[in-house]
């Protein structure tokens, strides 16, 4: 996993350092810049997010919110730096601020998400995070100063119903809503400054998400402090629960985010990632014993036909 990365870097041509034969070269790195590599990582992150709604949920039901997402990042940020030091200790004064700017964003839309779905439902919270699909096509135009095709708003709107359909029963405002609507558009205007801000730029993807997951755990420790200077009896669930998300849904998710945005637009990487909450309802059915309505059937039918709209787009 050290040499992934260390030698992984945002250039707009990103290749496998590591001497090897040609042969085996070039068929490594077709494989790696190939969109089929990119589509499928994205994938797995929108399964392993699907995933954690509720268990954030049951988390910071007994501990505070900046304690857990202190504890979350800090844990994350501590395994990164074996893996990254050297890269670290190489990057560039652009690849620090870089690093900082994409933090506090993230800082952002951690607060602004956890906060609101401690204060809402998970459907709700499922829905309209997801909502950043919609908004990313919108950010993406304001950034490039270009119009995005029609057939993409068709391929979002077609995924954010299947959404609807599938995650909403009944819907009832809550106060939470708001703060994960907000989520969700820092998270469209993190993805697009993300592509805007490293491309054609060499950086070490390593370092970039290190740094930038640091500064969410420096920020959410200061708010620890302030807010909560106590610290809450920890149980054993809560370490098992908090070191999933550190490992796979945080430090894991996150590198190939980073990485993967590059091969191709943010748009799409939204259409992809849209598909989040068709994983949710299958860890509900599997882990929670719940049913799928025939409507939520539609919904899920409709994100997958959204996706591979969007994928034909680009």
């Amino acid at each position: 996993m050290k040499c992934v990365f260390e030698q992984i870097n945002l250039s707009s041509e990103e290749t496998i350092t590591r001497r090897s034969p040609k042969k085996w070269t070039a068929v490594g790195r077709n494989m790696w810049n190939s969109h089929w590599t990119a589509d499928i990582s994205l994938l797995l992150v929108a399964l392993i997010w699907g995933s954690t709604y509720v268990a954030t949920k049951d988390v910071v039901a007994t501990v505070p919110v900046f304690q857990f997402l202190f504890i979350r990042f800090a844990l994350t940020t501590i395994l990164m730096l074996p893996l990254t030091f050297h890269a670290i200790r190489k990057a560039n004064r652009v690849t620090w601020l870089n690093g900082i700017v994409f933090g506090l964003l993230l800082l952002a839309i951690f607060s602004l998400e956890t906060f609101g779905v401690a204060n809402t439902s998970a459907a709700n919270a499922g829905f309209i995070i997801s909502l950043f699909a919609v908004m990313v096509p919108i950010v993406d135009s304001i950034v490039y100063r270009r119009l995005p095709k029609i057939g993409l708003f068709g391929a979002v709107i077609l995924s954010v119903a299947g959404t609807a359909l599938l995650t909403l029963h009944g819907y009832h405002i809550n106060s939470g809503d708001f703060l994960v609507l907000g989520a969700a558009a820092c998270r469209a205007i993190q993805m697009t400054l993300t592509k805007k801000l490293t491309d054609g730029k060499t950086m070490n993807s390593g370092a970039l998400t290190t740094i930038q997951l640091g500064v969410v755990a420096v920020g959410t420790g200061v708010a620890m402090v302030l807010q909560h200077p106590t610290v809450p009896e920890l149980t054993p669930s809560f370490w098992m629960i908090t070191g999933y998300l550190a490992l796979f849904a945080t430090m894991f998710a996150f590198f190939v985010q980073m990485t993967m945005i590059r091969r191709t637009s943010p748009s799409r990487v939204a259409l992809l990632m849209s598909s989040e909450p068709i994983f949710a309802a299958a860890f509900s059915i599997l882990l929670l014993g719940e049913r799928l309505s025939i409507l939520g059937m539609i919904g899920g039918l409709c994100i997958i036909a959204g996706m591979l709209w969007g994928r034909r787009l680009y």
